[in-house]
């Protein structure tokens, strides 16, 4: 396993660009719609996995784990010939940390403090720049985006269905949202660390 699968979220997402995520499809296969079609698989896999595991947020895991697998491969392509190996060993090690994070019961049993002063000047940097490279977007992506990710459960399912109808198919869908998720990771990656230095 890469080092780079040991490093949190946001050191990962500094990592995450387009190009990064187009050298994970080409390793998948060098036919684009062979590819798109391994990738979706791929995450229907981890997701059936995480359900199996009781996990609560199925879809964001697999996610999380596709993230991770596509920064491995981009750092030791050769290192790891089989896509569904790579991604139910990264799934495992997603899921062990699943297990090991605090649920909001818990956090409320050690009457946990509130967060310090820095943390909450950070998650404003955060989200002023979630702004600003939203608005970078043209209107389709910036459109297609926010309305993926609004509601939960029920409405969410329903909510991604109808915008199947209109993106034309699911497939294309979760394709054409991975991709501006990850230029979005790198925007606002850069984006806190710039803020962060002046």
């Amino acid at each position: 396993m890469s080092p780079m699968d040991l490093q949190p979220a946001s050191e990962r997402q500094r990592y995450m660009t387009p190009e990064v995520f187009a050298s994970f499809l080409l390793w998948l296969s060098p036919d684009p719609g062979r590819a798109a079609q391994e990738y979706l698989d791929l995450r229907k896999t981890l997701v059936k996995f995480f359900v199996r595991k009781g996990c609560a947020h199925a879809e964001e895991l697999a996610d999380r784990t596709l993230d991770r697998a596509v920064l491995i491969v981009h750092k030791e392509p050769e290192k790891y010939p089989t896509p569904i190996s790579l991604c139910c060993g990264v799934g495992r090690r997603v899921w062990l940390e699943y297990l090991r994070e605090p649920t909001p019961a818990a956090l409320e049993d050690e009457n946990i403090p509130a967060a310090a002063q820095p943390e909450e000047d950070f998650t404003e940097r955060e989200v002023q720049c979630l702004e600003q490279c939203l608005g970078q977007l043209s209107f389709r992506d910036r459109e297609l985006i926010t309305q993926y990710h609004q509601f939960q459960g029920w409405q969410k399912i329903e909510n991604r269905k109808q915008l199947a109808e209109t993106y034309g198919g699911l497939n294309k869908l979760r394709i054409t949202t991975c991709r501006i998720r990850a230029r979005l990771h790198d925007c606002i990656s850069s984006c806190v660390q710039h803020s962060a230095l002046n």
